[in-house]
């Protein structure tokens, strides 16, 4: 069916500027959103002869607090040498910039479908305000268009911070009722957990939890250390920073090493660990391939987020698929969100105690590093082979009803 346009609407980091955009970044950068856009994309390109185009609003923070850059601008890029991509610019000014962003990506959708004759698919990355009055737009303008939502997170899991205020929860609240009103204007939904459907009630969706594209074949890297354990994500409490630190510390032997990486509100907790352990690491935020380099020289990747809140259900940890291809035997709790048949590849500590965290670790830093080395290749090699973007992205393209091929 060549007579299908798929556009694709998200706030991806284009190849050409991502070390300005990280640069430029002064908080936590969204690399986890930004890896699984760009598999996402991978994927469309694997299993469609038309070349899709994107049309992209970066997803960074404001200024100033956030991003050293008031005006960001618009500029045309090539996810490869076929496409015909645009980023969006907009004014970043903490508060306005949504208006600032909604408005000139309609402005362009406007354009791409005005422009664009033969049938449409629309595929939009993460369920805020701006993409959800960017589908709105383009229904209203030609309802015969396709319109599909990727929903990585529940809006009212996506500040995650110990302490939101008061008012950030009642203008939450009521952005979630506005957004859920839309939602009829979207045809087809995207959810990262089955669970995720509890709180949508949505008819037409599939279940994509992740995507593995090999992103480590280039990484320089170092041998594999023993005994070192590493974490790369965000550091809040509700993600269990602390329980990881206390178990850490309970093991005597002087040459382990944790490795930190990331931001959030245990860093100060962290770095009082630092005084009384000297075996903790902590590096703050650091280049993405910086990071995957350390994950390759660690022996065992760990995620201690617990399954005792309620946003497990509806959430996949991203680090579960990266810490997986690395080839590294990884450590975490089972949680409601990871389907069962990943039970095989991973490392459940059975309980939520901190010496059970504490055992597991030791446990599998003692494995030989052979032994270390065949649970992470099996586990790399599940995921390349069931979880690639050409079979995961083929929901998607199914979902929609239609594939080129």
């Amino acid at each position: 069916m060549n007579d299908i346009k798929c556009l694709f609407l998200g706030g991806l980091f284009p190849k050409e500027t991502e070390s300005e955009i990280v640069e430029n970044s002064i908080s936590n950068i969204q690399n986890a959103a930004n890896v699984l856009q760009w598999n996402i994309v991978d994927g469309l390109d694997k299993n469609l002869k038309n070349p899709i185009k994107i049309l992209n609003s970066l997803f960074i923070g404001s200024w100033p607090k956030r991003y050293k850059r008031l005006f960001i601008p618009t500029y045309g890029f090539k996810h490869n040498e076929n496409a015909d991509d645009l980023n969006v610019g907009f004014c970043n000014l903490s508060v306005y910039k949504m208006f600032s962003r909604s408005f000139n990506l309609n402005k362009a959708l406007k354009r791409w479908i005005k422009n664009t004759p033969e049938k449409k698919v629309i595929i939009a990355y993460a369920m805020t305000d701006v993409m959800i009055n960017a589908l709105h737009k383009a229904k209203k303008l030609d309802s015969s268009i396709v319109t599909c939502l990727i929903v990585p997170d529940l809006p009212q899991f996506m500040n995650l911070s110990s302490n939101p205020t008061l008012t950030y929860k009642i203008f939450k609240s009521i952005d979630i009722k506005l957004q859920k009103s839309k939602l009829k204007y979207i045809d087809k939904f995207v959810l990262l957990t089955e669970k995720m459907n509890d709180k949508l009630n949505i008819r037409s969706y599939t279940v994509v939890e992740g995507i593995g594209v090999d992103f480590y074949s280039d990484i320089e890297h170092t041998a594999v250390k023993d005994k070192t354990v590493m974490y790369a994500g965000s550091l809040n409490k509700r993600y269990g920073i602390i329980n990881l630190i206390d178990a850490f510390m309970k093991i005597e032997d002087p040459d382990y090493r944790l490795i930190l990486c990331g931001a959030g509100d245990a860093e100060d907790y962290i770095r009082e660990a630092q005084k009384k352990d000297s075996r903790i690491d902590f590096k703050g935020l650091l280049p993405r391939n910086e990071i995957l380099s350390l994950q390759l020289s660690s022996s065992v990747l760990i995620n201690p987020r617990q399954n005792t809140e309620e946003f497990t259900k509806y959430s996949f940890p991203s680090k579960t698929i990266e810490y997986m291809l690395s080839g590294r035997p990884v450590i975490m709790y089972k949680l409601d969100g990871v389907p069962d048949e990943y039970d095989n590849y991973l490392n459940y500590v059975p309980d939520n105690s901190v010496d059970a965290l504490k055992q597991k670790i030791v446990e599998i830093c003692s494995l030989s590093l052979e032994e270390r080395n065949r649970i992470g290749q099996l586990a790399r090699e599940f995921v390349l082979n069931e979880k690639n973007s050409e079979k995961q992205v083929k929901k998607i393209i199914d979902l929609c009803g239609y594939s080129d091929n």
